[in-house]
C-alpha cells in the first residue's frame, strides 16, 4: 500500500512502548489523551506594549492511556502496513511501572489503513538518557480497564513528529 493522505479514524491508531527487556510491543488501548508537546506560555509584556506578548516556556509531553485488562502473551510489535500485533497491557505495563530505565514509545496514525512509513508518527527512541517512564499503572476491577501515565525521563530529548518507524 502507498501512504495515504486525508482524514482517518481511530481504528488505525496504534500505540507502542518498550517492555522491560527493551522490545517494542503494541498494546491495546481504548483512550489516549492528546498527543504532542504543550508549551508553557511566558508573558513578556512591557508597560509600553499595546498588546500582551508571549514566548514559549518548557515543553511538556504527558500521555495518559486506558485499555482493557488483557494478559495476552507478548508479541513482536507490528511493522509498517501491518495491523497491531497486540501484547496484553497487563503483561507489559506492570513490569515497567515505576521503573527508572528510559523506554521508547510511539503513537502511529494510519491514514485510512494500518500505519505505514510516510504517515504520521509521534514518539521517541530510547537511549540511556532519553525516553519515557510509566507511572500509575492501575486496574479498575469494576470496569476491568487499566490506566497508566507516560511521562518524560528527566533531561530527555523531546519526542518528535515524523513519518518513519521508531525503533
Amino acid at each position: 500500500m502507498a501512504a495515504n493522505t486525508g482524514r482517518t479514524v481511530n481504528k488505525h491508531f496504534k500505540f507502542q512502548i518498550e517492555d522491560s527487556g527493551g522490545t517494542f510491543r503494541d498494546i491495546p488501548i481504548l483512550t489516549v489523551n492528546g498527543v504532542g508537546i504543550a508549551y508553557d506560555e511566558e508573558e513578556m509584556m512591557a508597560i509600553q506594549d499595546a498588546m500582551h506578548g508571549f514566548l514559549p516556556g518548557h515543553g511538556v509531553t504527558s500521555v495518559d492511556i486506558t485499555g482493557p485488562l488483557d494478559t495476552t502473551a507478548a508479541q513482536t510489535a507490528s511493522g509498517s502496513g501491518a495491523v497491531a500485533a497486540l501484547s496484553g497491557g497487563h503483561v507489559v505495563l506492570p513490569t515497567v511501572n515505576g521503573g527508572v530505565t528510559p523506554l521508547g514509545f510511539a503513537c502511529y496514525f494510519g491514514m485510512r489503513h494500518p500505519w505505514e512509513t510516510g504517515e504520521p508518527v509521534f514518539g521517541l527512541a530510547s537511549t540511556a538518557a532519553n525516553g519515557v517512564l510509566v507511572f500509575n499503572y492501575e486496574v479498575d476491577p469494576a470496569s476491568m480497564l487499566y490506566s497508566a501515565s507516560i511521562r518524560m525521563f528527566p533531561g530527555s530529548a523531546a519526542p518528535a513528529w515524523g513519518t518513519a518507524a521508531i525503533s
